[in-house]
């Protein structure tokens, strides 16, 4: 009996939200639970992100080696991936089932877990600060199913999708400094490297959180002392959790020279973009006039900074009123710092750009990372954070005060939070591929491939299934000599500067054949793969290869072979 007691008082704190929120992101991330077989949410770098699953994997389990150096792309020499965002987080997660279902099935449970566990953190956090669960739950809900994250979902940045682990590395924080207890600190040092693993960008949003917690002692009963040498031991034990991450980093930036940086600029948040709904909310083409003229121009994060305005009166509520306003005013403090942040370098008001250096600008300037990372935009998260929080403390003031029942007001309140942030139906993209790649994945050849194609998403998701290497590649960030050959001004000088080091302007036409041919035999290429006519006839003219196998089911997939 009293071991059932215990899970009577316990099951509200741990069953409940999870069931609660896993039936809310089947809702509202429809149709995906209908989908979860040859169908991913979103466009774009879905790709690179089902690439990531299939390569932690790979390098794990088959190849014994570790993820963060590949010789499938760029074969054979292979390329670093340290500072490509390859979530081994998410990959780690999935592992015990990738073999069992298929990657888009993988890379959709990951989707789903990302909305249920990023709402669970927020809750857990949430009702430590507030002592209230419903409080917990209703800051969850703004956090998980923000705009700003399913423009994640959209862009298909399954890494920047897994927002969770921001809210467990700040309640494990908060434990410790309460607390004191050790083991706290070792918690968030492993939540800091989850981060790492996900994205480094929320490295630095839990970075920047724990400097804010200096002031934490205005907040709760510690005194300075005693917060600063906590602080400082949950810092140390997180740099030397991440430190074979960080430090490999550093040591390749001294040498190595990478392309791929972003302009702030246009990955900055327009200060209109907070108070309206962008795409992809269902309420987007309501208001498609007014954030039309920054979305354009703003790449990312678009149109999709929305707060939402039912989070923002429960957090007014929070701030001026109630038993939590000394915690409510550290979360307004640091939510502001974020969003200042999320503006960039340069103010922008509905797409025109004031002549307003912000302070993004000068840290730019002076913090080396920043210059690497770029995109400013993507501080929005740690905003809605602190927005979660305030709505949280908001709701709890309101649930002293109202009238209505204990669940009336949070029910209600949550239906308006849904119906407010609803992006539903998702769009989303097929997974199928030409049948030429379900071939090579049963020939157990070891060989590459020439795979000749503009988009290097589609490329990455293909090898997921052909299991082959590939000459040449892309990454989010390359080292310069690598990337060389994508400055060269068309794809035939491209590949040939990818082969022999030249474009091979000056050569001629047999001299250049021969080169060529003897690179690809090299590298070990049976098969070019030229996708809509890209490199046909250079193929059979320079290269004099022929073609053996034509798909034009979709687009046109034309393989080529050495001539014997």
């Amino acid at each position: 009996m009293a071991s059932l007691r215990i899970w009577s008082r316990r099951c509200p704190l741990y069953v409940w939200p999870i069931i609660g929120y896993t039936m809310t992101a089947m809702v509202l991330t429809w149709p995906l639970v209908r989908q979860m077989d040859g169908w991913v949410p979103g466009f774009g770098d879905w790709g690179q992100n089902i690439w990531a699953l299939w390569w932690t994997r790979k390098a794990l389990l088959m190849l014994g080696q570790s993820p963060f150096y590949t010789h499938y792309l760029f074969f054979p020499d292979g390329v670093t991936l340290l500072f490509h965002p390859l979530d081994v987080t998410d990959a780690l997660i999935v592992l015990p089932i990738y073999g069992l279902v298929s990657s888009d099935v993988a890379y959709n449970i990951v989707v789903l877990l990302s909305y249920i566990l990023s709402g669970l953190g927020v809750y857990w956090l949430v009702a430590h600060l507030t002592d209230m669960r419903w409080s917990g739950w209703i800051a969850g809900l703004i956090y998980a199913f923000s705009p700003y994250h399913v423009l994640r979902l959209m862009l298909g940045h399954l890494n920047l999708a897994s927002v969770q682990w921001i809210p467990f590395y700040l309640l494990c924080l908060f434990l410790y400094l309460r607390k004191g207890r050790r083991i706290f600190a070792f918690l968030a040092g492993f939540f800091i490297l989850l981060n790492a693993l996900c994205s480094w960008y929320y490295v630095l949003v839990c970075g920047l959180c724990t400097l804010a917690m200096v002031a934490r002692h205005f907040v709760q009963p510690i005194t300075f002392p005693r917060l600063l040498a906590r602080l400082t031991a949950a810092s140390v034990i997180s740099l030397g959790i991440t430190a074979p991450l960080w430090f490999p980093m550093i040591q390749l930036m001294r040498g190595t020279e990478l392309v791929g940086e972003h302009n702030p600029l246009r990955h900055s948040v327009d200060l209109l973009s907070f108070w309206l709904p962008g795409p992809p909310s269902t309420w987007a083409a309501w208001f498609e006039p007014l954030w039309a003229p920054y979305a354009a121009q703003n790449r990312e994060p678009g149109a999709s900074a929305y707060l939402g305005y039912v989070a923002l009166v429960l957090a007014i509520i929070g701030c001026t009123t109630g038993y939590l306003r000394r915690e409510a005013h550290w979360w307004l403090t640091m939510g502001l710092g974020f969003t200042l942040l999320a503006l960039g370098p340069q103010l922008q008001v509905a797409g025109h750009i004031w002549d307003v250096k912000l302070p993004y600008a000068y840290l730019h300037k002076y913090i080396p990372v920043l210059p690497i990372a770029g995109i400013p935009g993507r501080f929005v998260i740690a905003t809605t954070l602190a927005l979660a929080v305030l709505a949280g403390c908001g709701i709890a003031v309101l649930q002293k005060r109202s009238r209505l029942s204990k669940m009336g007001l949070p029910i209600l309140v949550s239906i308006l939070i849904m119906l407010e942030t609803l992006s539903v139906p998702l769009a989303g993209s097929s997974t199928s591929l030409p049948m030429f790649y379900h071939r090579l994945a049963d020939d157990a050849g070891d060989y590459a491939l020439l795979d000749v194609k503009w988009d290097a998403n589609y490329l990455m998701h293909a090898q997921t299934l052909h299991n082959k290497p590939l000459v040449g590649g892309w990454l989010a960030r390359l080292p310069a000599q690598q990337a060389r050959y994508l400055e060269q001004g068309g794809v035939e000088a491209a590949i040939t500067f990818l082969l022999i080091g030249s474009t091979g302007a000056d050569m001629p036409t047999e001299v250049l054949r021969s080169r060529l041919n003897e690179s690809l035999s090299r590298h070990r290429v049976r098969y070019i793969i030229d996708h809509n006519r890209l490199l046909s006839k250079w193929i059979a003219k320079v290269l004099g290869w022929r073609r053996t196998y034509v798909e034009k089911d979709g687009e046109h997939v034309a393989v080529y072979e050495a001539t014997p």
